[in-house]
């Protein structure tokens, strides 16, 4: 995981007023809540799609997450990749001032979309141009909950209804005149009319959640009408007349059924299922027809008109193009033979399959972008045929033919058993058109919601390591097996563990008995699963007597997971490692950094404290890099976030750990002092290092903390402190930074 922490990011949190609270006189008249874990940062589960990016509709992008904006220097929190269905997901953790998070998806050829979004805890983003795929579709639904008996249709009966709401929450199988405009009618129950007559301006029938409209007649629509099917709701119809140029469908429901030839004007929206039984002729008197959803037609498509799909189209008659346009964005597949006589046709990231012939005529405009794909038994080309943006495939199963000098040109690739065409051959391909055989494609779309079939050839030249990675977006571009760096808190910062050291009794809470930076880089694949975990530690401060170590355990992954670590300062025997690196006899891989502080230290010429104590000359550490290899990639999900679980060993004696709030002991600790000295762990309910008080022993931060000096607790050098503590970390959570009215200068080691 990468997450990204600078002080400048902080601009964006939320405190209270910069005037110094009364602080409490010390640390054990905090009244802090006790299910406070004195936490400085917070988990999101994070899901970005990037299903409408253009040009890379079937292959991999990069997404990236920022706590700024990028191009006015926000920093990088995690990359990862993603495709057409398949989203990059991660569990981030982030710092708990971050309000909101700029998202970045990039598809190797210069174009990426950038956006910022509101931090919540699930976080769900889909990059979205000018249309949604395979949407569901949303809307409130109406009831019937203003029913009254004077209101309600029921039985066989005769209703002549004028203004106003009326229901059917029962059986209803009489007859409907609309008396006025203005009239409408929710349908909740079973309404299966005779007729429904003079439905014209302001008259609207809703079928709500659950309900069901079944007429074996034709339904006429006038201007001014609406029909409404919410969710899980079910309408069938001998027949459909909308007449005029404002009628409105909106279709939400399970299954929508029309039982005859539809020719529709008005408008219809479709985002749910529809099946039109008798054909569909869309004619200019339609307005407006998209489809988000599922539409099966049994019978012939005629379009004459422009329509928008976004779902699913199937045609289990001809299709035929006269003088329309189709924009279509997802799969539509047709059983008979497909007429492209005239008018425009635009494939965007589609796939549209044709079981039969395929015939482009000369009327016809046909434009294939962003990786969509044709697949037709029987191919024939009379105009010219335009590719753009990510590399489109036309696969021809049986024959093909191109006549004349017409042209296929641009981003396109077309493939025949042979790789020849019964008419026509390479002299008709320019501008990157190629035409090859099927078992050499060089394409690559993979299998999706729009696209079942798909192309697997062999990957582009712009990516080395075949990994689905573009070389440009990928860190690692001649290895297969990585992707992505990541870091936490950044490429640039770094985060501060701080400990006493006198559990399970209390310390003087300067909580500079051992102050560790760290920095974390973890490095993932294409499949955005951890392969290697890289992590820098530097001791800035040791205020105490003791010869403390330092260790974390990986709560995810266990030992025999880990192929191997490195880069450990371990010279004493009291630690067992085994030959992978990872601590013998544990239940959960855990790492010894140093088994003792004082193998990374150089002191200035005088014992005692290290950087605590403002009278003596300050010394300086070694950086220790460890570096984590595991056996095979693990999700992210698993593996969990860094700083993972970090924990004190206590002057050399490996079975008295001290780790953060809540975090569990590894398995060589001592559990027996539980409960000892001012310690009130119960692992039962999952309380561990906590006094009865509701006091740490430890403190994670996600920047560089500024630690007081010796013997001043951290309550008297930050101001806010103790607000931060008492509302359960909900106000001031930027007190560790060095803003106006926060601190007590004197207070902290300089």
């Amino acid at each position: 995981m990468a997450f990204t922490v600078l002080t400048a990011m902080i601009l964006s949190s939320c405190h209270k007023t910069t005037s110094p609270e009364t602080n409490p006189a010390s640390m054990d008249a905090l009244k802090v809540p006790a299910g406070f874990n004195w936490e400085s940062s917070r988990l999101i589960n994070l899901t970005v799609g990037i299903d409408l990016l253009p040009a890379n509709i079937g292959s991999l992008c990069r997404v990236s997450v920022y706590d700024m904006n990028p191009g006015k220097n926000g920093n990088l929190l995690i990359m990862g990749a993603a495709g057409y269905g398949s989203p990059f997901e991660s569990v981030l953790r982030i710092p708990s001032t971050l309000k909101k998070i700029y998202l970045k998806a990039e598809d190797g050829t210069a174009f990426s979309m950038l956006d910022s979004v509101d931090v919540i805890e699930t976080l769900n983003y889909t990059f979205a141009q000018t249309h949604l795929k395979n949407s569901t579709g949303t809307a409130t639904d109406p009831d019937c909950s203003g029913a009254t008996p004077a209101k309600t249709l029921s039985g066989n009966q005769t209703y002549t209804i004028n203004n106003g709401t009326w229901y059917v929450t029962g059986n209803f199988t009489g007859t409907i005149n609309f008396g006025s405009s203005g009239a409408s009618i929710n349908v909740c129950g079973t309404f299966h009319p005779q007729n429904v007559n003079n439905m014209g301006t302001g008259c609207f029938i809703a079928v709500t959640q659950g309900g069901t409209f079944q007429m074996d007649n034709t339904l006429v629509m006038g201007n001014g009408s609406r029909l409404t099917l919410f969710s899980n709701s079910h309408i069938s119809l001998g027949g459909l007349n909308m007449n005029g140029t404002t009628p409105r469908i909106i279709n939400y429901g399970a299954d929508f059924v029309i039982n005859s030839q539809f020719s529709p004007s008005g408008s219809l929206e479709n985002y749910g299922s529809m099946v039109m039984n008798g054909g569909l002729n869309l004619n200019s008197s339609a307005t407006l027809f998209v489809t988000t959803g599922s539409l099966s037609i049994n019978g012939n498509f005629n379009l004459n008109t422009s329509v928008t799909n976004n779902g699913s189209i199937e045609v289990f008659g001809q299709f035929n193009l006269n003088s329309g346009t189709l924009y279509h964005n997802c799969k539509m597949i047709v059983h008979q033979d497909m007429n492209l006589n005239s008018g425009n046709i635009t494939l965007n990231g589609a796939y549209l399959r044709e079981t039969g012939s395929l015939q482009i005529n000369s009327g016809a405009t046909v434009l294939l972008k962003n990786n969509s794909m044709i697949s037709t038994a029987t191919y024939q080309q009379n105009t010219d045929v335009q590719g753009t943006g990510g590399r489109s495939e036309i696969k021809v199963s049986n024959s093909g033919s191109i006549n004349g000098q017409y042209k296929v040109n641009g981003s396109i690739e077309m493939v025949t058993p042979s790789g020849m065409l019964s008419t026509g051959g390479t002299a008709n391909f320019t501008n990157g058109a190629k035409l090859t055989k099927i078992t050499t494609a060089t394409n690559v779309i993979p299998v999706s919601t729009c696209n079942p079939e798909g192309i697997g050839g062999t990957p582009p030249p712009n990516d080395a390591d075949a990994d689905g990675v573009p070389d440009i977006l990928d860190n690692y571009p001649t290895d297969p097996s990585r992707a992505f760096d990541n870091y936490y808190p950044s490429q640039s910062v770094y985060g501060t563990l701080a400990f006493e050291d006198l559990w399970p009794s209390k310390g003087d809470y300067d909580l500079n008995d051992l102050v560790v930076d760290y920095r974390f880089r973890v490095v993932t694949n294409s499949q955005n699963k951890v392969v290697d975990i890289k992590s820098n530690y530097y001791v800035r401060a040791a205020g105490a007597g003791y010869s403390n170590g330092f260790g974390f355990q990986i709560d995810g992954v266990l030992p025999g997971q880990v192929a191997s670590v490195s880069g450990t300062s371990l010279k004493y025997s009291y630690i067992s490692v085994a030959s992978n690196g990872v601590e013998n006899n544990q239940a959960k891989a855990v790492i010894i950094v140093f088994d003792n502080y004082n193998n990374v230290i150089h002191r200035a010429g005088v014992s005692g404290f290290y950087n605590t104590d403002p009278a003596n000359p300050k010394g300086f550490g070694d950086t220790v890099r460890i570096s984590i290899h595991l056996a095979s990639p693990l999700a992210l999900s698993v593996v969990g976030t860094p700083p993972y679980n970090p924990f004190l060993i206590k002057d050399m004696a490996r079975a008295v750990e001290i780790h953060l709030a809540d975090h569990p002991p590894t398995s060589l600790a001592n559990t027996g002092l539980f409960g000892t000295g001012s310690d009130d762990s119960n692992p039962l309910t999952g309380r561990y290092y906590k006094t009865s008080g509701n006091l740490p022993w430890a403190l994670s931060l996600p920047v560089k903390f500024d630690y007081t000096s010796e013997q001043i607790p951290i309550i008297q050098g930050y101001n806010h402190f103790a607000a931060w503590s008492q509302s359960s970390g909900t106000q001031y959570t930027d007190w560790y930074l060095n803003r106006t009215g926060y601190r007590n200068s004197s207070k902290i080691f300089q």
